[in-house]
């Protein structure tokens, strides 16, 4: 029994090749590993039954709203094996936030060799979702781009700035449980607790709005650098509209690890309720979801198992 890598041949930008996905793994590694085309009626039942008796984890190879469906199932199925996830999307934001190498056949590679981590399972409304949930300009880019007949980072550029300068702000209430800072466990972790500072107090209006459990958008932006899967806690972040002189300025830093910029504020919560002003589209993994003007998150610690790479930092 071979532990099935599930994968949409018509998904992502480039076509998916499982041959040449499978040509660089040494031979005791490739004959560990079945490719399984996938598509409607998208019934991951088969896979995970068999990705069970061959020890797990389940491999996926796909994008973020991929990673986010098959979690779903996973979590329906009572999480028997742990996800394993291989890029193969436009932004691969989950991929990117756990350090998986971004090239296919790298990051089979170091799964394979690699460990199994329990981490945090946020849920907007009680919908989980792995890496990050938002609304406002975000989550309106997110319900332009999933009408696009193009996928890609261009697609998602159009999209965008077809909306940055008409989306408005809106203003919020919140009902929170922020807690206690976590308890720095090393010296590197001290030094970035003093150096990032207390969190701001949570916005009264926001442009867009999200909350984290893992640091990155996708395609390279960091939008909440200090989440941590692991904490039993969400990363809010949110962002002020740019002004042109910040599109030149101040966006490029976003898309630093270490940057800071006014731009985006980010504090730590255990669970909310938020009250919008009016009813806003929101997105779970970038996948768009139904607006509402009112959310409930909450966290369910060390709830979901995911196989991931030496170079993952959280243990």
């Amino acid at each position: 029994m071979r532990l099935p890598v599930l994968f949409n041949p018509a998904s992502g930008t480039h076509p998916k090749d499982p041959d040449a996905l499978l040509r660089p793994l040494p031979k005791e590694l490739r004959d560990r590993v079945e490719p399984l085309p996938f598509g409607p009626p998208w019934d991951y039942a088969p896979a995970i039954a068999q990705a069970r008796a061959a020890g797990g984890p389940l491999l996926v190879w796909g994008g973020d709203g991929t990673m986010h469906h098959a979690a779903r199932a996973l979590l329906d199925a009572g999480c028997p094996v742990a996800m394993g996830v291989i890029p193969g999307g436009s932004g691969n934001g989950l991929a990117r936030g756990l350090r998986t190498p971004l090239e296919p056949e790298g990051a089979l590679q170091r799964l394979l060799e690699g460990r199994e981590l329990q981490v945090d399972l946020p849920r907007l409304d009680g919908v989980p979702f792995l890496n990050l949930c938002g609304t406002g300009f975000e989550a309106a880019v997110a319900h332009r781009f999933a009408g696009l007949p193009s996928r890609g980072f261009a697609s998602y550029a159009r999209a965008t700035w077809q909306l940055w300068r008409t989306w408005p702000e809106a203003d919020l209430r919140w009902d929170a449980l922020r807690g206690p800072d976590p308890e720095p466990t090393s010296g590197f972790q001290r030094i970035r607790e003093a150096w990032r500072g207390h969190d701001p107090d949570l916005p009264e209006r926001a442009w867009s709005l999200c909350f984290a459990n893992l640091p990155q958008y996708g395609s390279g932006l960091w939008i909440a650098p200090h989440a941590d899967p692991t904490d039993g806690a969400l990363q809010w972040a949110s962002l002020h509209r740019p002004s042109w002189f910040d599109l030149l300025a101040e966006a490029p830093v976003l898309f630093r690890e270490g940057g800071h910029t006014p731009l985006r504020q980010e504090g730590r919560l255990l669970r909310a309720i938020l009250h919008l002003d009016r009813p806003l589209p929101w997105h779970l993994d970038g996948e768009p979801a139904p607006e509402r003007d009112r959310a409930e998150l909450t966290v369910e610690p060390r709830a979901f198992r995911l196989q991931v790479t030496g170079a993952c930092p959280w243990a």
